[in-house]
């Protein structure tokens, strides 16, 4: 062999080589077994010390500082041996792993910092089997007694011994394993981080645990490791296991050993306290580039976390004026680069919100708010003053916030609506939260004091998708409460929305969990509490607040029964009534249709207004949403049993494909998908019978293109949007809805999926011809069900209402029925009145606005006016009309005494006023508002409808040969007539 022009000796090489291997082995190997942690030798076997010792050699770790890694065969399991011992090291090492889910780490430091040797194994790793050697022998020394488990405790830890893998039972060690058991006990069931201190386990040495249920599952030992690193906390060894549990969340388990010598952490010091306070939202937090404040400035992650929500606040509201120039880049670069006016803007929201401040806050508060404002002014970017400034106004109008609580699952903000200025007085809401959560951001909305609406997760898978969503977040949910709100004129509660925008890397359950529970942190006030609050929170409001929820887009029933049943554990005031839609005690929306029921009657009354008498004559309808989707399903199941054959379904469209057969769909064959709960590409293609007719999957080439397509092209007598995003018709894309010859491809619209249409969209589409029913009113009833279920919630138990659950939701179909056909019929009729000069569209929102607007003063009058709703026998019996027969049988003392005296009067004063209008039309009412009292009209109105009930039944009782006539006459003309002559207007 030659080197150039000189030969090569092997032998000669292979000596030299051995030399030096020798020479390194004689060094590295005595420093080896002097200076590794004790405990890597009880887990590492003489094969893997000696591979180990080969890679440390032959890599030049200690020489040369240099890396290098280890990769089985498999590529499941890798161990990094790098140079430098502390933990910023083995944070680098961990980067790279951010988007891998480490099941099990073991994690060593050289005693004298010069090497890192550290094995992680990535899941998912399959649990042992039963018949595992290991796990028979673990077993039978636990049933012998040889082991720290009580005799109770055997079928427990047999259990745990099923959870855990094979790697976890190689590196058995039996005392570790007891303790993750019992730590696993100890953490079932409870949502926080527990954080340990635990003294002198080892001579000389003390441990951290790091234990939790539901683990993010990325990133989370990189962020624990990256905490340690920051507040130069040494760790001489660490293990980090998650066990993964079938039918259950997995539980996460991490101990670090802490060398006395070199660190020595009390119970009750600050740098304990700092660092555990830390460690308790790691689980909550998500790395974001203001961490450079903890990494450089020392900030703890919580501060982070704070100026994150105020840099997200400030994109929500500039983004409006420039979509380029106030980029979420943008803002953090501007925070960072200005740090002095970063820090004041810190010490002011301190001052204004730190329950432990002491001295004269009010004064302290303007003299903080007169330096930031200062410093503000003196920025000379004006890109860079305005988001500034909108940080500057986020802690401004901040009126609760639980940021100083412990134990808190994210960061929850009660905004004061001021905020929202210049938007006119009119449209600003009532209240507006925001929550900053992990990989997620948040808005809740709503109209009224008391207000209820859904809560719905956005969920994104890129980045860009994230930037484009978050551009119009607040938009959305803005105009959601909005739309609720006009939809909202039936029931108590005014209109709301939440809104949970969820990044690319979030996991959904810990979002929504993040976003209640600090929701909750605001609204609970513990029994013998003084004020609206719980202690830790600085208080602007200085009044109750009572939240309805309910569920919308991406909210399960796990997340339901988890809300209700959270409520309830932290003590909030109206636990049953929180949150909707409860699993058992609960009214599923999807399963009854509720929301459907409403679009079905509504898509009736506008097929008559076109000519079309469904249940005589057939018809075509499309819509978006699928076989498994809720309103949708739920409009086909209702089509086929209202109408039959009539029913021609010949277009539908939902995330994964599309249909379409111009001689209406086969019924049996849809049934089929939603029986099964299976996706419109799922239709069976040799069930199509129309001509050109067609079934395509999103996976397929022109499949995207077909489905989002298809609602516009297909001609049909009326479109149902039953599902999609915000805006799917927009100004961009409208005319795509019309023919070539500039006729719509539907006649109607029924909107049985939220603001689908734009709002200059659809009325682009009425100029064309379109009829549209809008969401306020076509889809409805679902919210008026919900209000249903948490009346109930109000007075009964949860084994009390399943008592009279089949019989009460049977009588609120029928009540769902009848509000959306009272308002339907008033809809077309003061359409038709009008010549259409008036758009079905306007109608609605004018007749919300009108019965909206006269609750409003009824409310007032009646609380000015009532103090015990009990005492007044005529609006006892209005409150009691309102109810399903069923509560007032069972339940009517209840009702009249035990529901909130708010509650009763919005209820009374809404079922009011929505009555006033369906009966007597649009417009009367409000004029005799206007001419006299309100107490007057209502109470003068509600008796005059006594006396013409009374000879409505009389007629029908006499047997008259025109009695359908008067009948009618007396219901369309009687109580006004006798009304006016009550007030003197006759």
């Amino acid at each position: 062999m030659m080197d150039g022009a000189r030969p090569v000796d092997p032998e000669k090489i292979r000596r030299k080589l051995l030399k030096t291997l020798e020479s390194s082995a004689a060094t590295l190997v005595p420093w080896f077994y002097a200076d590794m942690p004790e405990y890597y030798f009880q887990t590492h076997g003489e094969d893997e010390q000696v591979k180990h010792l080969m890679a440390l050699i032959s890599g030049m770790v200690r020489e040369e500082k240099q890396a290098i890694a280890l990769h089985s065969p498999c590529g499941s399991r890798v161990t990094h041996i790098s140079p430098g011992g502390d933990m910023d090291t083995l944070g680098w090492v961990l980067k790279q792993y951010r988007d891998k889910d480490i099941q099990h780490a073991r994690i060593y430091s050289s005693r004298d910092d010069t090497i890192r040797l550290d094995t992680f194994v990535l899941g998912p790793q399959p649990a042992c089997a039963a018949d595992n050697v290991g796990v028979r022998e673990v077993l039978e020394k636990a049933r012998a007694g040889q082991m720290d488990l009580a005799p109770g405790d055997l079928n427990g830890f047999e259990r745990f011994l099923g959870w855990v893998s094979e790697d976890y039972m190689e590196k058995f060690e039996p005392g570790r394993a007891v303790r993750h058991f019992k730590t696993c006990g100890c953490v079932e069931n409870e949502e926080r981080v527990q954080v340990q201190l635990e003294k002198e386990v080892h001579p000389g040495f003390d441990r951290i645990g790091v234990a939790m249920v539901q683990p993010p599952k990325k990133g989370l030992l990189h962020t624990v490791v990256n905490v340690f690193a920051r507040e130069g906390i040494p760790v001489d060894r660490a293990y980090a296991d998650e066990f993964e549990r079938p039918g259950l969340p997995a539980i996460s388990i991490m101990s670090f050993y802490l060398d006395r010598t070199r660190v020595d952490l009390e119970e009750g010091g600050e740098r304990w306290l700092r660092l555990k306070r830390q460690l308790e939202l790691c689980k909550w937090f998500a790395p974001h580039g203001l961490e450079a404040l903890a990494y450089e400035d020392g900030w703890e992650i919580g501060q982070v976390m704070l100026m994150q929500a105020a840099g997200e606040f400030a994109h929500q509201f500039l983004i409006r004026r420039d979509l380029h120039a106030y980029t979420s880049s943008r803002i953090v670069y501007a925070i960072l680069k200005h740090r002095d006016v970063t820090r004041l803007l810190m010490d002011y929201f301190r001052v204004r919100c730190d329950p432990a401040f002491t001295g004269d806050r009010p004064a302290a508060v303007r003299e903080r708010r007169d330096r930031v404002r200062a410093a503000i002014r003196d920025v000379d970017n004006a890109i860079h003053r305005d988001i500034l400034t909108y940080v500057y106004k986020f802690f401004r109008y901040t009126l609760r916030t639980n940021y100083y609580l412990e134990h808190k699952f994210g960061l929850s903000f009660r905004l004061d609506p001021l905020i929202l200025a210049p938007l006119p007085r009119r449209e600003r809401p009532f209240g507006l939260y925001c929550f900053h959560g992990p990989y997620s951001w948040a808005f809740q909305v709503r109209y009224r004091d008391m207000a209820r609406g859904g809560v719905r997760v956005v969920r994104t898978w890129s980045q860009e998708q994230f930037e484009v969503e978050s551009n119009r977040l607040l938009d959305e949910v803005t105009k959601l409460a909005r739309a609720q709100q006009f939809k909202n004129k039936d029931i108590p509660e005014g209109g709301s929305k939440a809104v949970i925008l969820l990044g690319p890397e979030g996991d959904i359950d810990l979002a929504v969990k993040s976003m209640v529970d600090s929701f909750l942190d605001l609204l609970v006030v513990p029994e013998g509490a003084e004020g609206f609050v719980q202690p830790g929170i600085v208080d602007y409001l200085n009044r109750e607040e009572i939240i309805f929820l309910g569920p919308d887009e991406n909210i399960t029933p796990a997340h339901i029964q988890w809300m209700a049943d959270r409520a309830a554990r932290r003590g909030y005031k109206w636990p049953s009534a929180f949150m909707s839609s409860k699993p058992g005690a609960g009214i599923a929306h999807k399963k009854y249709g509720v929301t459907s029921e409403g679009v079905i009657v509504f898509a009736e009354e506008l097929l008559r207004t076109l000519g079309i008498d469904p249940r005589k004559q057939p018809f075509t309808v499309k819509l978006t949403g699928g076989p498994a989707g809720d309103v949708a399903s739920n409009v086909m199941r209702i089509l086929m049993r209202e109408y039959g054959d009539n029913a021609r379904i010949v277009a539908m469209s939902d995330g994964h494909g599309a249909v379409f057969d111009p001689a209406g769909m086969d019924h049996a064959e849809l049934l089929r998908l939603m029986d099964n709960d299976l996706k419109a590409a799922d239709f069976d293609r040799t069930r199509l019978r129309g001509e050109g007719a067609l079934a395509v999957s999103t996976a397929e080439p022109n499949g995207t293109r077909v489905r989002n397509t298809l609602h516009n092209t297909v001609v049909a007598d009326i479109f149902i949007p039953s599902g999609g995003r915000p805006d799917t018709v927009n100004m961009s894309n409208w005319k795509e809805f019309l023919q070539k010859d500039g006729t719509p491809s539907a006649r109607g619209i029924v909107e049985g999926a939220n603001i689908f249409i734009s709002t200059d969209a659809r009325a682009q589409l009425e100029r064309a011809g379109v009829l549209v029913v809008p969401g306020p009113s076509a889809n409805k009833t679902g919210v008026i069900c919900s209000s249903y279920e948490i009346l109930a919630g109000l007075i009964l138990s949860e084994e009390e209402f399943l008592g009279i659950k089949d019989e009460y939701i049977r009588q609120l179909l029928d009540i769902l029925r009848l509000r959306a056909r009272s308002e339907a019929r008033v809809l077309m009729r003061e359409y038709k009145l009008s010549g259409g000069g008036r758009t079905i569209t306007e109608l609605s929102y004018a007749l919300s606005a009108s019965i909206n607007a006269l609750a409003d003063r009824v409310d007032g009058v009646l609380t000015a006016s009532v103090d015990r709703v009990a005492d007044d026998p005529e609006l006892v019996e209005v409150l009691l009309a309102y109810c399903p027969a069923v509560l007032v049988e069972k339940y009517r003392e209840r009702i009249v005494t035990d529901l909130p005296r708010a509650h009763q009067l919005a209820l009374l004063a809404s079922f009011i006023s929505a009555k006033m209008l369906y009966q007597e039309g649009m417009g009367w009412a409000d004029r005799l508002v206007s001419l006299r009292d309100v107490r007057e009209v209502v109470f003068g109105y509600l008796e005059q409808e006594k006396i013409v009930a009374g000879l409505m039944a009389e007629v029908r009782a006499a047997g008259l040969p025109h009695a359908e006539l008067i009948d009618r006459i007396l219901d369309y003309s009687g109580r006004k007539l006798l009304t006016l002559d009550r007030l003197g207007l006759g």
